[in-house]
């Protein structure tokens, strides 16, 4: 089981055993290939070695280091070997610890952003495969929409209380859509207009109450939002604190809440649960 420090306290947390870095209070776990290509060289042979294991080493936000290593050692008593976990002293090695901070700070950069990357291109690919504006893209669109707009149910939103009176209106209109309108064709869905166009019409009617207030979103309009949608997505890997410690967690809107949470996970298979999601259509219900 990965263990976790407390990001108030620490700056880098490295867990040999489970292959686990924390920077900044955000865990990722390095997959084999990566740990051995990239992070190994970076440990052996003055931090890790077969016979003197790398346990953990840690990077406090005062300045201050621990390293913990495990020994394969002989008894001096019955003769028998054994690992015995031991605190390494760093106190010698001030210049190679900060080169090790360092450089760990620097894999762990290089390892995140490739994720992110890799996993932008792949929701991108998914929605390229299809050009038919289906119920799942509506849906994903109508999530979407509820997310661009959350700012307006902020305490202290810039808006005065009747206007955020219509955004509510209008996030409602949004929520009600799979179950108002689900016997009819994905490309004739009705949306609502946002209060600010409303604003701007200036038609002298009252909001959402004239077929005037909706639009239909035909494909290429769907296409300009696909890069925006693609983001809203890969937000859509939050942040829960648990125990004080960041822990991913893959989200699907529902009509209740906004946002309810599917699976936590401080692994590397976020991306495989998204693509599920979105085959099984569960990022529209």
């Amino acid at each position: 089981m990965t263990t976790i420090a407390s990001p108030s306290e620490t700056s880098l947390y490295l867990n040999a055993f489970d292959k686990t870095i924390q920077y900044d209070g955000v865990i990722k776990t390095i997959d084999d290939d990566y740990w051995a290509s990239d992070i190994v060289p970076i440990l052996y042979p003055l931090w890790d070695s077969d016979k003197d294991k790398l346990e953990l080493f840690v990077q406090y936000k005062d300045g201050t280091s621990k390293m913990n290593k495990t020994k394969y050692q002989r008894n001096q008593k019955d003769g028998t070997y054994k690992w015995v976990s031991y605190q390494f002293d760093l106190t010698p090695f001030p210049t190679e610890v900060n080169d090790l901070y360092t450089r760990v700070i620097d894999k762990w950069t290089e390892y995140r952003r490739g994720q992110e990357n890799d996993m932008e291109r792949a929701l991108a690919s998914a929605f390229a495969q299809s050009t038919i504006l289906n119920w799942t893209k509506v849906s994903l669109m109508r999530n979407f929409l509820l997310m661009d707009s959350d700012w307006t149910q902020l305490g202290d939103a810039p808006i005065s209380a009747e206007d955020k009176a219509k955004w509510v209106t209008y996030r409602q209109k949004l929520r009600d859509i799979p179950q108002d309108q689900k016997v009819i064709a994905a490309n004739s869905v009705l949306f609502p207009i946002t209060p600010a166009k409303h604003a701007k019409l200036g038609d002298g009617k009252t909001y959402l109450d004239d077929v005037s207030h909706f639009y239909t979103i035909p494909q290429s309009v769907y296409s300009k939002f696909s890069n925006r949608i693609v983001t809203y997505l890969a937000l859509a890997i939050g942040t829960a604190s648990i125990d004080e410690m960041p822990v991913n967690y893959i989200t699907g809107p529902n009509m209740q809440s906004g946002l309810t949470t599917v699976k936590p996970t401080t692994g590397s298979d976020d991306l495989d649960e998204i693509l599920k999601m979105i085959d099984a259509g569960d990022f529209g219900e």
